[in-house]
């Protein structure tokens, strides 16, 4: 029971590292062939720019990255949030991987599933409200 005392006292910063994980995954990808952002092969100078760049402005958003994060934790179902957890980790693992695609039948289950269980959270929480 430590443990999931311990996940639920630090869950603001898990979820505030998986939102920089997710951003930094739209700004950058690192392939076995070289470093993309935009959508292109960047040199290697300019890889350490885009790199440095996106560390600074992460690390100046962090705090209020957290603090979003703490409004989610306090405000969101528990539901909603794994499975805004599960729809992030299906995303950065399909833009990690370059032969994995978004539109494959188990990644678009993936998502569904997600969303069906965000909505769910809303819905149970409702319900014991009223």
């Amino acid at each position: 029971m430590d443990i999931v005392n311990e996940i639920f006292d630090q869950s603001k910063l898990i979820l505030t590292g998986i939102f920089i994980a997710f951003i930094s995954k739209i700004i950058y990808k690192i392939t076995p062939t070289g470093f993309v952002s935009g959508g292109r092969y960047r040199t290697k100078e300019g890889a350490i720019a885009i790199y440095l760049f996106s560390t600074v402005i992460l690390g100046f958003c962090t705090p209020i990255i957290y603090q979003l994060s703490s409004l989610i934790i306090t405000n969101v179902p528990v539901i909603s949030i794994i499975s805004l957890l599960i729809f992030l980790a299906n995303f950065i693992v399909n833009q990690s991987v370059p032969s994995w695609k978004h539109t494959t039948l188990k990644t678009l289950l993936i998502y569904l599933l997600s969303i069906f269980l965000f909505f769910l959270g809303f819905i149970i929480n409702l319900n014991l409200i009223f």
